[in-house]
């Protein structure tokens, strides 16, 4: 009897499961044949930012990424941290520009904080080069990521107007010559 009541439990369980992962065949179906649309794109995905810079508790988020920042010592992992904190503040650029015109100077603002955390991370690569610490597979996530935020904010600043645009054609023009020094490192190795 507890045999039969335990399957009785058990069975619909096992079989809610399976949906899922018909479910997720489907998406990465899709998922190639969107990629295949879409080659002219730079296939990089942008982590979720969490916080947007306009919440009022964004201080607290603010804070803990200067506290990371502060206790990572190795290069390589604070080069990944600057990595993953920059395309974080590209991303919410993006979410603050679909908010609105009301948000396009926050906007700005970030989109311009993200570079220089990308900024910072291209030092951490090179200080990781000088201690003679393997980084070829960073830095080739880093150019991916270069190309990505050219691709993004040159489509950002398509979309804006006046000051706003300016901003972000300045930005443009930081992630270009990022991916120049970039560049440099494949000489070196």
């Amino acid at each position: 009897m507890k045999k039969i009541l335990i399957l009785f439990f058990i069975l619909p369980f096992g079989f809610s499961v399976l949906p899922v992962f018909a479910a997720e065949a489907t998406q990465a179906g899709e998922t190639r044949e969107s990629t295949k649309s879409a080659s002219a794109q730079i296939i990089y995905e942008l982590p979720y930012p969490g916080l947007l810079s306009d919440s009022p508790i964004y201080f607290i988020k603010a804070l803990r990424d200067k506290v990371t920042e502060l206790l990572i010592s190795d290069p390589v992992k604070k080069a990944e941290f600057y990595l993953l904190t920059a395309d974080k503040r590209l991303n919410e650029g993006v979410m603050l520009f679909d908010k609105g015109l009301s948000k396009y100077s926050l906007l700005e603002s970030t989109i311009s904080k993200g570079e220089n955390y990308f900024e910072k991370g291209i030092g951490q690569l090179q200080l990781a080069q000088k201690q003679n610490i393997p980084i070829a597979s960073l830095i080739q996530k880093y150019h991916l990521s270069s190309r990505k935020h050219q691709e993004v904010i040159k489509d950002l600043s398509g979309k804006s107007s006046g000051g706003d645009k300016a901003g972000l054609i300045q930005s443009q023009k930081r992630a270009e010559k990022f991916e120049k020094m970039l560049e440099s490192f494949g000489a070196k190795q």
